[in-house]
């Protein structure tokens, strides 16, 4: 991964910004390209779809009336479950808080 130090940046946010602020637009949009390095190790270039990756494109493109957050199979079913759960205990939380606010 190819990674931009901010102080390379400083000079092209200041002209941009025009105010000498850094600007969180610029400060976020950066390009990420695999070093030669990275893509020798991998075994594959740019662009080529190995056996795994078709194979799960395969699945998750499946219209099988399934959100794509399901597609995963059975783990993908117990961590939406898990958070559903959380989020609801955290909700019941707050109101129980805010209860013991207003009533006391």
């Amino acid at each position: 991964m190819q990674r931009i130090s901010f102080t390379k940046l400083r000079p092209l946010l200041r002209e941009a910004n025009g105010c000498g602020h850094i600007s969180p637009m610029l400060a976020l949009t950066r390009s990420i390209q695999p070093s030669p390095i990275e893509m020798n190790k991998s075994g594959s270039t740019p662009g080529k779809i190995t056996l795994k990756m078709a194979k799960l494109q395969k699945q998750f493109q499946e219209n099988n009336d399934k959100p794509v957050f399901l597609k995963g199979g059975a783990m993908d079913s117990i961590l939406y479950r898990l958070t559903l759960v959380l989020c609801v205990i955290g909700i019941v939380g707050d109101a129980w808080l805010w209860l013991g606010y207003i009533v006391a």
